[in-house]
């Protein structure tokens, strides 16, 4: 079993599944996005100078961007 990352660390284009979150209390937007636990999400985008981060969720044509600080909240698993 591989160790889990945060959405931080992923690489432009890299898809992961969410494993889980990083703390115990998540801002409650993060859930309303859809961002749970067995979603697949790929990063589209990384704002240069910690700027927002752009995934998009599979079977979800729209794109979501986050914060850096909550992208790092939310625990991935990458997909080979």
């Amino acid at each position: 079993m591989s160790q889990h990352q945060s959405i931080n660390q992923l690489r432009k284009g890299e898809t992961a599944t969410i494993v889980g979150y990083l703390a115990d209390e998540i801002p409650i937007k993060i859930y309303e996005m859809g961002l749970l636990p067995g979603v697949v999400l790929t990063l589209k985008r990384q704002a240069p100078f910690n700027g927002p981060v752009c995934i998009h969720i599979r079977d979800n044509p729209n794109a979501i961007a986050l914060r850096r600080s909550e992208a790092a909240l939310i625990l991935i698993e990458t997909l080979s």
